[in-house]
Parts: C-alpha cells; structure tokens; sequence
C-alpha cells in the first residue's frame, strides 16, 4: 500500500473538514453586504453535520460574533466550545425558542431564544416580569413558509400590544426581528420577492429593532435582502444552496465558495467477477464481462446514501470507478476493471467525496440536497480538521 494511504487510525473511512476552507466561505459572504450588516453563522445539528464546536471557535477569530443553532441543548454545548476558545461574549440564538423548564439554562448560559409565537412571547415576558428585568429575544415571524413564526393574527396582537406599551411587551426586550426565506436558491420562484415585500411592510409595524431575512440563498439575492444581519449557513461549508441546478450567476457565485469537506474510505478487499455474476444484496448489477470488483470500507451505517447504489461514482488514483449493487451497512462496491490494478494497489483507499465527486453532484445522484447528505453523515467515520489554529482529529 501507498505511503499516501490518509490517516484512518481505527476507522474505515475519513472526513477531512478544512476550517480554513469555512473561515474563507464566511468572509466571502460577509463580503456580500454592506460593512454595516453583520454576518452570523449557522451551526446548527452540529455544524451541519461537521463538528459545530471545532467549527465556531475560528468563525469567531474571523470577527463572526453571532451563531444560530436550533435547540438549547445545541446552544449549550457551543456556549462551552466558544467560551473555552476565549470568546465568551458571542451572541447565540436558538431557533426553537425556549420552552417550559428551560428557562433557568437560558439564563445561566447567555442564551437569547428565537421567539415563534406568543405562547412562547408570554413565557418569556412572565420571567422577564417577575425578574424585574426585560429579558431580550428575537422575534421571528411568518412571512410565507407556515413552519415557524407569529402569523398574521399574532402580529398583529404584537403590534397592538407594542401601540399600547403594555406590561408583557415591557418585560420583553426584542433584539431582532427575523423570517426566512422558503426559496431563496431559486431564481425563478417569485416567493423570494414576495416575502421580502411582507417582511418589509411588518418590520415597519413593529418595534424598530435590527432585522434580518438573508439566509446562504438570500445572501446571494443582493443588498434588498441583507437588512442589519444575514445568517448564512450551508454555504459556509462551501455548496451553493441551489445545489447543481444553478441558473445565472450562481456558478460564479459558487466559485468563490471553496469545498469544506474530503470523505475518504479504505479499500478493504479485491475479487475477480465473471460476465453473468450479481453483485451486492438482491443482485441489482449483474456484470456483463469479467471485471474486478473493490469493496470500499463506508455504507449507509456512515451516512453514505443507500440511494447511491448503482448511481455514484468514486475517485481511485485519480481515476473515476463506479459504484455498482446495492448500498450495503457497512460497505460499498465499485467496478475497477477499467483501473490499471497497479492503481488501485497503490491507492488503497477510495475518495467517495471531493474535487471530483461534489457535494452538489453526490446530492443530485442520491435524489437529495447536499444539506442532507451532510447532516446525515454518522459518527463511526474517522473525522480530521484541518486548518484554524491547528490540526485536530476526532473519534
């Protein structure tokens, strides 16, 4: 075997995550806006997937100084990551909210909740009440998507309350006033238009507060969308949110985005297969002449797509090698027959995830978005970062 073979300890398989590459994605976006809009950094499910705590300490050396996550639980674990790397003062947002029984963490931990309705607005104003202290909050409402957010009739108590300077609206400190965009990576869908529109008309009724709408598509859709704070997130691991349907400027925009993640697996075995042969659980490929079949150590128990089954490819030495049969547990198999067996020997080890492999493309064969595929991936792989203040490796 090569001395090349990557650094897959005891594992089978390896994700090289670039924190450089991140880093680089988040001042690109910054960029975007005006130097008066600020730019977070969502880190949600665990950094989509990635490693949220080794993720957010070198956004935050970078100047990012606000973080999304979905759930406290999130909030908490990234609250101690950042907090240990020295930079205790960033914001962190829970998109959830805050529900019954947390609210002693929120306070413990600095946390601000993302208020959706007014169940959760009146919790939040009975402890600020009882404190004697507003307690701050982000308002979210609904501009179109009908998942989370104030709808109509909840704005419009918000706004009535907020005329009339009542007790609850005075025990609730509101920091931001936010909605999300529902398709914001299509260029042909008028909903982007349509909710900036609303969103505009209701940030006009409502407390005068920093506001924010851009998420990663949203970024991209220009000055009109950025108000006071965008809140990128899939792009900071380096896919454009349209995926590998891109129209316009999206490639370009693409292209300023550098790859974040290498996914990397060990070949653990070659045989030779005969025309006629079946190969993987339920024969779904049958060879059509004699062939050498490799059995690469990653399957779905790692997150890798049972869908890609006779649809993805790998990267053998730098050569293209099909994935054929069924998506096993714990294994793949590919055709190498058309790859010098000098190669494959040499390489030991297959890239199922990369320059020549994207993310766009894996999540396009798989009949999925890269947001899944990367927020899937499993714990059994080895993970490796690289870049930031150094190198680190996980389990």
């Amino acid at each position: 075997m090569t001395a090349h073979l990557p650094h897959f300890g005891q594992a089978d398989s390896l994700l090289s995550i670039d924190l450089d590459a991140i880093t680089h994605n988040w001042r690109t976006l910054d960029r975007l806006s005006a130097p008066e809009t600020e730019t977070a950094a969502v880190v949600k499910a665990d950094g989509y997937g990635l490693g949220a705590p080794l993720i957010a300490p070198p956004l935050a050396a970078a100047g990012c100084r606000t973080f999304f996550v979905m759930s406290l639980a999130e909030a908490m674990t990234l609250r101690a990551a950042l907090a240990e790397a020295g930079f205790a003062d960033c914001r962190i947002f829970t998109l959830s909210g805050i529900h019954a029984g947390q609210e002693d963490d929120y306070a413990a931990h600095n946390i601000t909740p993302v208020i959706n309705n007014l169940e959760q607005f009146q919790r939040l104003a009975t402890i600020g009440s009882k404190t004697g202290s507003p307690l701050a909050a982000a308002l979210h409402v609904d501009t179109g998507m009908s998942r989370l957010g104030f709808d109509r009739d909840e704005v419009a108590w918000l706004r009535k309350a907020y005329d009339g300077g009542s007790d609850t609206t005075q025990a609730v400190a509101p920091c931001l006033l936010m909605s999300h965009l529902s398709a914001s990576e299509d260029l042909d869908d008028v909903a982007s238009s349509r909710q900036l529109a609303d969103f505009t008309a209701l940030r006009g009724s409502l407390p005068q507060i920093p506001a924010s709408l851009a998420n990663s598509g949203g970024s991209f859709l220009g000055a009109p969308y950025h108000f006071d704070m965008t809140r990128p997130g899939i792009a900071l691991y380096g896919l454009h949110p349209a995926g590998a349907d891109m129209t316009g400027a999206q490639p370009d925009q693409a292209l300023a985005l550098q790859p974040a993640v290498t996914w990397q697996a060990r070949i653990l075995q070659q045989r030779r297969a005969e025309a006629g042969d079946r190969v993987g659980y339920n024969g779904t490929h049958v060879m059509t002449r004699e062939s050498r079949i490799a059995t690469v150590g990653v399957g779905y128990a790692d997150g890798y797509p049972r869908s890609l089954g006779n649809r993805a490819k790998v990267d053998i030495g730098g050569q293209s090698a099909p994935v054929v049969g069924r998506v096993s547990m714990d294994s793949i198999t590919v055709d190498v027959t058309d790859i010098d067996q000098a190669v494959v020997d040499e390489a030991g080890f297959a890239t199922l995830l990369g320059d020549s492999y994207p993310l766009a493309e894996m999540a396009r064969d798989a009949g999925t978005i890269g947001y899944e595929i990367l927020t899937q991936l499993g714990q059994r792989p080895k993970r490796r970062f690289k870049g930031g203040q150094k190198s680190q490796s996980g389990a």
